[in-house]
């Protein structure tokens, strides 16, 4: 930037701190890619009773407010959202990155 000219900044009123998380399940693990599909994507369970079949739906990572996919496995959320996800991630030895970023509202 030259000297005289002046670098224009916004000034942003509203701000919120969100994570953006990328992770990599290799293929051949297949158990920990199951167990993180179902973490983010939630799952739905047939269960059959004398009574008949009934449905259960566990809701993942993805239905809580303020998760949004940004690519394949790529995650914007929350702060809380993503501790517990690294978390898990970490648990499971699932490579992941982290990185702090802040979004207008």
């Amino acid at each position: 930037m030259a000297p005289d000219e002046t670098e224009q900044l916004e000034t942003v009123s509203e701000v919120a701190r969100r994570v953006i998380v990328s992770f990599d399940v290799r293929r051949r693990r297949r158990t920990e890619c199951t167990l993180v599909t179902h973490f983010v994507f939630g799952r739905r369970e047939r269960v059959r009773t004398p009574q008949g079949t009934r449905f259960y739906r566990y809701p993942g990572l993805i239905a809580r407010p303020g998760v949004e996919r940004l690519g394949q496995s790529v995650l914007l959320m929350r702060e809380d959202d993503a501790e517990d996800f690294t978390g898990f991630l970490s648990r499971l030895h699932v490579p992941h990155s982290a990185e702090t970023v802040w979004i207008k509202a």
